[in-house]
Parts: C-alpha cells; structure tokens; sequence
C-alpha cells in the first residue's frame, strides 16, 4: 500500500469505520452479553449500547476539525485526539461495569 492510499482511506472514513467495528469486537470479547445490545451507526461513524443507567456512546465528533474520539455515557466524558481502540473500548467497559455496580442487584 502507497502512503497516497492510506490518504484516501482516512479520507473516506474507512479507518474510523474500522476503528468502530475493532471497539465492538473488544468489547464483545470481553462482555459476549453486549453483543445483541451494540448498535454501529456507519453514517456517523458511531456505536452505541444501552445499561440501566443509560447510553454509552463511542464516537468521532463532527464538530472538530481534529476528529477528537468521545465516550460519553452514565457518570462518563472522555475526549482524546487518537486514541486506540483498545483505549475506546477499555473505557466504554468502565463506563458499563459502573452502570452494572450500581444495580441494586449486582454483587
């Protein structure tokens, strides 16, 4: 692959893309559970799964030139410029065994 290619994969999205289905794929290896609730919007690109104590949500603003990456969920607000998907997933996980801590239930 030519340094131009990788360009035009930035360009089209394909790596944030990329980047979304890697996150999903950590957090399904880790929680199999999550894997009905995740939902990947393309257009966006973003995903996002509900917990009792609401939505976490892992996208690429739209809004900065930068492309900051968020998790955003219950008790959460993370940016970081180009994180890895292992740092996006390991965070949407703290934010959803927080979200299970505090079911009355859980032990």
């Amino acid at each position: 692959m030519q340094c131009g290619d990788m360009d035009e994969l930035n360009d089209t999205g394909i790596a944030d893309l990329l980047l979304i289905y890697s996150v999903k794929s950590h957090l399904i290896a880790v929680r199999p559970e999550l894997e009905r609730l995740v939902v990947i919007d393309d257009a966006r690109p973003r995903l996002s799964f509900p917990t009792s104590q609401g939505l976490i949500v892992v996208a690429k603003s739209d809004t900065s030139d930068t492309g900051i990456w968020t998790v955003s969920g219950p008790g959460i607000g993370v940016k970081a410029p180009r994180p890895s998907t292992a740092e996006l997933a390991s965070t949407a996980l703290i934010a959803y065994e927080s979200a299970r801590a505090r079911l009355p239930s859980a032990a």
